[in-house]
């Protein structure tokens, strides 16, 4: 990596980022000693199985007094029914959260820290090992120079380690698929659907969607899942109407969608999770790249220098 220069830009960006550490900071901080100040129990109104395209099953419950649905393990999923209660907490008058919920929040924020101080601590060890005075201490200078690097590799570790988690989960979920062995193909009913659209300030706009789904396997119980599926797919069906769904024998909850035209697969390519993946395999090859670039010519410098000698 480049020196990063001493100027007014590179002060702008860590002073940016520095306020955004501190912003972040203090809402992870307010979220976790508040969001328990409120416990209530309230009465299960649904429970159901969501299913992405390419992720594995979770399970969510709709609740009375909340809007949003929440989520719930899979062990506390199969032994409660409609009608129980739940004991969790209000976020807000409008949304009821499980422990599930908090813990899921917590672990998304803390990597989220993790980079931000990572960031800070990178521009911050660049900045000031360009200074002068930093300069003339050789000390303070490798010093300075190990927290740049140290935070430079673990910032790039986490970055590959986040890719590698999420190929292997749509690795995982993509054998699933495709393995006939361990699979029972079923009829389900459409229940409903619901789409989602989110439009950048340009005018782009990106959209999900999921049919709500019901099937029996073949003991003859009852399943209602939240399928994600591509909108081929998700117009082709109407409410009440018949749709082709594939199970895992070994976990019901695990479904793939039958789909009978590559009009309904091709579309799975084209989203937000294709792209990330795309994204994040371009820049390793191109770190690769670069690395393998480096070391040729750091050899050839030093092929140079031996003959010189």
């Amino acid at each position: 990596m480049g020196e990063i220069p001493t100027n007014s830009k590179s002060i702008f960006v860590l002073i940016t980022f520095l306020f955004i550490t501190i912003g972040f900071t203090w809402l992870y901080i307010h979220f976790s000693s508040t969001i328990k100040d409120e416990p209530v129990e309230e009465t299960i109104e649904l429970k159901y199985s969501k299913k992405g395209l390419y992720l594995y099953p979770r399970y969510e419950i709709l609740v009375s007094n909340s809007d949003r649905p929440s989520t719930v393990s899979k062990e506390q999923f199969e032994s409660i029914e409609a009608g129980d209660t739940i004991s969790g907490y209000m976020k807000n008058k409008d949304t009821f959260v499980t422990e599930k919920d908090i813990q899921f929040e917590k672990l998304l924020g803390i990597p989220i820290l993790i980079a931000l101080y990572l960031v800070v601590f990178i521009f911050g060890a660049g900045l000031l090992k360009n200074t002068t005075f930093i300069k003339n201490k050789l000390a303070y200078k490798n010093i300075v120079q190990k927290i740049f690097m140290t935070s430079l590799l673990t910032l790039l570790g986490l970055y590959l380690l986040t890719g590698l988690i999420l190929i292997a989960l749509i690795t995982t979920n993509i054998f699933h698929k495709i393995n006939p062995w361990n699979q029972t193909e079923v009829t389900a009913t459409v229940l409903g659907g619901d789409h989602n659209e989110t439009r950048s300030q340009r005018g782009a706009s990106y959209t999900t969607y999921e049919l709500f789904l019901h099937f029996q396997d073949q003991e003859g119980n009852d399943y209602i899942t939240k399928k994600a599926v591509t909108g081929t797919t998700y117009n082709k069906y109407d409410l009440g109407e018949s749709i082709p769904l594939i199970y895992r024998n070994n976990n019901a909850d695990d479904t793939f969608i039958a789909t009978k035209s590559a009009n309904e697969i091709w579309p799975a390519f084209l989203n937000l999770y294709t792209f990330f993946i795309g994204f994040y395999l371009f820049s390793v090859f191109a770190m690769i790249r670069g690395w393998r670039k480096k070391k040729k010519r750091q050899q050839e410098k030093d092929t140079a220098l031996h003959n010189t000698i």
